[in-house]
């Protein structure tokens, strides 16, 4: 198989028998957990038969025959993130911090984005970018359900604009487009379509966006690149290709057994399913020389008009009728935004119609009920709840966790969930 042969680069027969024998394996599947929503302990006494990731302290591995995750409340509700597991290491291995300004480059569908947010506990800011508009609007899907506000999702070529963020960002994700043959045990047609002809046209488009996001990074900031290919040319070629053009520096990952390691170019580590348990994941961190900056950003001016819980967020924009709230500033001139951080609702009359997005970000609201999981599930599916209280919104809550706010008439609490958004959940 000529796929199998040109592993040879940086693989010997016996890695390589092994890693095609793994590829005909089933596919494994990981949990991301939100800790802001739910605890580890609490996790395990739901889903018991969870094992914990070898690497990531709040990811969990699961058989997808027993469990059904992406259909649970729990999911609903932003409590976890569904992800394949080598994918979790990219952002895990570069780590920001709540002080940074983070560009995710290729972000969609946005996982990378998300555990980057829950790294730095919904501060800084993350700017979440997808060539691709539809690709843009399912970061923002995710953002809503997680809870997340220091996202700042923009869909933008930025081949076209990176001059004008020339040293901008603390750290970047860089997520490359490649060939996919990361992605055989989870799509055939990935297989049939590979040839050397894909990998050297993805290798000169990872050429060009690891150059720009170079550039885009401050002195003394890092980066990681990561590719779901198993190719030398998109891997370790491609970070030969900036370390020539570039004063970039290699970062050193940990060892670990569960990595391997190209000894004629030991850039970054290669995750196989021979030896680790995801589908595959090359990925190297970078450092550019010099001392890291501190991001500074100004607060406010004018002040916030309405009196609403903010999580601390000073920053505000109002996109038409809608206001947004940002836990930073940032210079959106060359962006095409998606979602200015928080949509915190429709602005009525003086009054804050709330959005959805807003519900699950939100840690405290004048007045909150507990629903139980019959309600949960009747408003998951588009009905009200019949309960005696104050006219006006309140934040509904299922076992602590935030479901949606909602407006009571004073004897029925009105369902105002997204008709997108129902569905029948599993408990």
């Amino acid at each position: 198989m000529e796929f199998l042969n040109h592993l040879k680069t940086y693989l010997n027969d016996e890695e390589i028998d092994k890693l095609a024998k793994s590829l005909k394996e089933e596919s494994k599947h990981a949990l991301l957990l939100n800790e802001e929503k739910m605890s580890v302990n609490t996790l395990l006494n739901i889903y018991p038969n969870l094992v914990r990731h070898p690497i990531i302290p709040n990811a969990f591995l699961y058989d997808k025959n027993e469990l059904e995750l992406g259909k649970s409340v729990y999911h609903e509700l932003g409590c976890f993130y569904l992800q394949e597991p080598s994918a979790m290491l990219p952002a895990y291995l570069l780590n920001p911090n709540e002080n940074d300004v983070v560009l995710d480059l290729c972000a969609a569908p946005g996982g990378k984005s998300m555990q980057a947010s829950l790294l730095m506990h919904n501060k800084g800011l993350i700017v979440s970018n997808d060539i691709a508009k539809n690709r843009a609007f399912a970061i923002s899907e995710n953002a809503e359900r997680m809870g997340r506000g220091n996202l700042l999702i923009v869909n933008n070529d930025f081949s076209s604009i990176y001059q004008h963020y020339l040293n901008t960002f603390d750290k970047i994700i860089l997520d490359a487009p490649c060939s996919g043959s990361g992605m055989f045990r989870k799509m055939d047609e990935m297989q049939e379509d590979w040839s050397i002809a894909k990998v050297e046209k993805y290798a000169e488009i990872q050429k060009s966006l690891i150059l720009i996001a170079y550039a885009m990074l401050k002195e003394g900031g890092e980066m990681v690149y990561s590719t779901c290919s198993f190719s030398y040319e998109e891997d370790e070629e491609v970070i030969d290709y900036l370390l020539n053009n570039t004063d970039a520096e290699i970062k050193p990952i940990e060892d670990n057994p569960l990595y391997c390691v190209s000894k004629a170019k030991p850039y970054g580590v290669h995750l196989l399913p021979s030896l680790f348990p995801g589908e595959g994941h090359y990925i190297c961190l970078i450092k550019k020389p010099g001392i890291l900056r501190p991001s500074v950003s100004k607060d406010n001016k004018n002040k916030l008009s309405y009196d609403i819980p903010a999580n601390g967020y000073s920053h505000y924009q109002k996109y038409g009728d809608y206001l947004y709230l940002m836990s930073k500033e940032f210079n959106v001139k060359y962006l095409n935004v998606i979602r200015y951080g928080v949509k915190v609702g429709q602005i009525d009359k003086g009054d804050i119609r709330f959005d959805y997005h807003y519900s699950h970000f939100v840690e405290s609201f004048k007045s909150a009920f507990e629903i139980d999981e019959n309600e949960t599930a009747r408003y998951f599916l588009g009905e009200g709840v019949n309960k005696n209280t104050s006219k006006g919104y309140c934040l509904l809550k299922y076992k602590g966790i935030n479901v949606d706010i909602a407006k009571s008439d004073g004897r029925i609490i009105k369902n105002r969930l997204p008709k997108g958004l129902r569905k029948k959940l599993i408990f």
